[in-house]
């Protein structure tokens, strides 16, 4: 109850933010976020062979608070279920991302704080503008490589190259620091032409071996990611998306490892429409797959894939979306069955 009302004295802040346009308190009171709550079918055949289905909610606020045109901030919220043993118990409120940006030119940014770290092209999307219920699988891959962590990021944005660098605690997502190693993300993003862009990131992971604190291992991550707009006509256009990851592993150098790696590719057409009712149609699918990392010579053929189908409605503002989509597990390992679950989902940005 405790987070209801504290997501509900956001929303409240948000909207009062909205009478100060017309004051002097205008750029402290910057707000923006989404709700979406969808109903799940789930295709995994329970222990008790009864279908399972659920309603879902999450949201999110930021506020964006500019102090003058060199220095603002970001602080957002995520309210979602917590799950327990595979059920939802209550609503947990986490704080995403507490970060102070500070602008010596137009071109370039400092800033310090929680933030995500830049790698992983899925994962870097941001929720309000997917174009599925979930994000690519392989955005679980990239664990301390990428997620949020606590750190510093020096931003070079030159228009054709988009440069990011960050050092960083490397524990990730909110977890606390437990030792002195550092990860470092370094990510750029070429714009040859206009609609295209092809970009690369790299990161590194350490720990140490023994709680002695010595004999350190670590890993390097690598991400490739392009994405590609083509206009199809004066009302329709289409969206292409690839990413390609590969993930080290932290381990002696005396042991053979092949890197875990994947890759999704998402294709989207946008068709908008003169309807009262229905503003925008975008059909969209997507495929990917990931092969698990292993040590020595033989593969456990333990890939995974899906695709996913999903067309998304924009009703009355393109701020407001139906998604109904389904999305397909398979697996290599033969003794694992497939399932494919199904959802209806509807976002609103404010």
């Amino acid at each position: 109850m405790r987070n209801v009302i504290t997501v509900a004295l956001i929303v409240a802040m948000a909207a009062m933010a909205s009478g100060e346009f017309s004051t002097g308190g205008a750029e402290l009171l910057k707000f923006k976020g989404y709700v979406i709550s969808t109903f799940n079918m789930y295709g995994e055949e329970l222990a008790d062979g009864e279908p399972n289905s659920a309603f879902d909610v999450i949201a999110t606020v930021e506020w964006l608070p500019v102090l003058n045109d060199w220095v603002d901030a970001k602080i957002a919220f995520k309210s979602q279920p917590t799950k327990y043993t595979g059920t939802y118990e209550d609503l947990s409120l986490t704080t995403e991302d507490v970060a102070i940006f500070m602008h010596f030119t137009e071109n370039l940014t400092f800033s310090m704080g929680h933030f995500k770290k830049p790698f992983g092209y899925n994962y870097f999307i941001s929720g309000s503008s997917l174009f599925f219920r979930d994000r690519a699988m392989v955005a679980d891959m990239i664990g301390d490589f990428g997620k949020r962590d606590i750190g510093a990021n020096l931003n070079a944005d030159f228009g054709m190259v988009d440069i990011d660098l960050t050092y960083s605690n490397g524990e990730g997502d909110n977890e606390p620091e437990d030792d002195d190693l550092k990860n470092f993300n370094v990510r750029a993003m070429i714009y040859p032409t206009e609609g295209i862009m092809v970009g690369a990131a790299m990161g590194t992971n350490s720990e140490y071996a023994d709680s002695t604190n010595q004999d350190t291992y670590s890993a390097t991550g690598m991400d490739f990611f392009a994405t590609a707009d083509f206009p199809l006509s004066a009302t329709s256009d289409l969206h292409i998306a690839g990413e390609y990851l590969m993930i080290g592993d932290t381990m002696d150098d005396d042991i053979d490892y092949t890197d875990a790696s994947g890759y999704a590719f998402t294709v989207v057409a946008n068709f908008d429409l003169d309807g009262e009712m229905i503003q925008a149609v975008r059909p969209a699918i997507r495929y990917e797959n990931i092969s698990p990392g292993y040590a020595g010579d033989e593969d456990p053929e333990n890939d995974m894939g899906a695709i996913d189908f999903c067309l998304n409605l924009d009703i009355y503002s393109s701020k407001n979306t139906a998604q109904i989509g389904m999305r397909n597990y398979s697996f290599q390992d033969e003794e694992t069955d497939g399932y494919t679950d199904m959802y209806f989902g509807w976002r609103m940005k404010f």
